[in-house]
């Protein structure tokens, strides 16, 4: 009975825990702010990012990349909306990379299992969630 009562309580202050990583701000140091892409947006880079995003990131992010992807209900918090065009546009390719990169509370970081150009490809498949967005607004204000 104890045993149960305790791991209760370690469920519920993770769970607490976890809660409150995701209301706080994610900083990012300057340094990896001001870093440029050094991996152009051609369409080699946009399919190899969009095979990583679909392999590691769509289960939380989706398939259109607003943030409504299958465990979004299983999350303590909500998955970054990349459709969100003036948020994303406000972020750097290096605030973005490093993100990426070190991830926080349940998303890993993912700078062990892609490299570094594979990382920027990513960041340049997720920009383009934010233009398909704009451009549909573009199309039906017309």
């Amino acid at each position: 009975m104890r045993r149960a009562g305790a791991a209760g309580a370690a469920l519920l202050m993770t769970t607490m825990v976890l809660l409150a990583e995701g209301r706080k701000p994610w900083p990012v140091p300057a340094e990896a702010k001001q870093r440029t892409n050094p991996v152009a947006a051609t369409a080699a880079s946009l399919r190899e990012g969009g095979r990583f995003y679909r392999e590691l990131c769509l289960i939380c992010h989706g398939e259109r990349g607003d943030g409504n992807g299958p465990w979004r209900d299983k999350l303590a918090t909500d998955p970054s909306d990349f459709t969100d065009a003036k948020r994303i546009a406000a972020m750097t390719d290096g605030e973005i990379f490093w993100r990426l990169s070190k991830g926080r509370g349940l998303m890993p970081g993912f700078e062990k299992q892609l490299n570094e150009r594979q990382r920027w490809s990513v960041v340049n498949y997720l920009r383009t969630f934010a233009k398909s967005q704009t451009q549909a607004g573009a199309q039906r204000a017309h």
